[in-house]
């Protein structure tokens, strides 16, 4: 193996094992891992008549599933990229879905839809191109499995989405990420070209599946809220509190309801005395004896 593919891996691991801290967001250590890759297929291209030792070594061909070889790469493919365009669009919507989804549902779950998503599309693409060599890279299926949890689990949240050459600021999951799904379906019976749309397609439902398992675990965690948060109506006096207390009427789970109630917290401050009120169940309690007005 390369010497920059070997270092490569390492970067992988090293990504995913930053991103499980609890101080750091998965989302971003993945892109960060995305990067770091790309800087080492920039540093080796041409090695290979044109192509990048990383990608030929870390990027996944459908006949590895018939001869049993470098198997590894149905997972490290989603670190690999083709080209830098590849790269920024990946990155841009990882960054705008995933960092909306893992704040919503947790750092756990978001690396299920995720890592399981982006095995489902690999295998989905594979299907396709059966025994073939043709190399499959890219962490489109991922993504496409976070808008699919998305989609499922918060169809109303508003997030800013790309739908082509427009960017859209504020868009409702159902319009930008139905109308993302529907042109991936249209365009695997119009698009011969390199683009993996089956990949796509089934990360998509595969995100979905796995948000919809999450929906039916019978625990704690999905226990309804347990009141309309009215008293900390008093305390929303700015944009991101108020945003947060949407999240927290909303949330269907309840540990991150309770890190969103934790976060509302530290943020406010007691209209009364202006103290930083102290989260006793689901409500704030001042110094002053404040607890909000419902």
């Amino acid at each position: 193996m390369d010497i920059l593919s070997a270092i490569s891996i390492l970067a992988i691991v090293a990504a995913i094992a930053i991103g499980s801290l609890k101080r750091f967001s998965l989302t971003n250590a993945v892109i960060m891992g995305n990067l770091v890759v790309f800087l080492f297929i920039i540093a080796s291209f041409g090695q290979l008549g044109g192509v990048s030792p990383v990608q030929v070594e870390l990027g996944f061909r459908p006949f590895y599933l018939t001869s049993g070889e470098n198997l590894y790469t149905v997972f490290t493919q989603m670190f690999v990229h083709a080209t830098i365009a590849h790269l920024i669009v990946n990155i841009l919507f990882l960054f705008l879905v995933g960092s909306h989804l893992e704040s919503r549902i947790g750092k756990p779950r978001f690396a299920a839809v995720y890592f399981i998503a982006g095995l489902v599309g690999v295998m989905a693409e594979s299907m396709i191109q059966w025994g073939s060599t043709v190399l499959i890279v890219g962490a489109s299926g991922a993504i496409s499995g976070a808008m699919g949890a998305m989609l499922l689990l918060y169809p109303r949240d508003e997030i800013p989405m790309f739908l082509g050459p427009l960017f859209l600021p504020r868009v409702p999951v159902w319009l930008s990420v139905g109308s993302w799904f529907a042109i991936q379906v249209v365009m695997v019976f119009l698009d011969s070209g390199p683009v993996a749309y089956t990949a796509h397609i089934g990360g998509f439902l595969a995100g979905m599946i796995v948000a919809q398992l999450f929906s039916l675990r019978p625990t704690k965690e999905l226990r309804p809220s347990p009141t309309s948060y009215d008293s900390l109506e008093s305390f929303a006096v700015t944009p991101e509190l108020k945003e947060a207390l949407n999240v927290i009427r909303e949330e269907k789970f309840e540990d991150v309801r309770r890190a969103w109630l934790e976060h509302f917290a530290k943020k406010a401050k007691c209209p009364k005395c202006g103290s930083t009120p102290q989260l006793k169940g689901g409500r704030l309690v001042c110094r002053c004896g404040f607890e909000g007005e419902e």
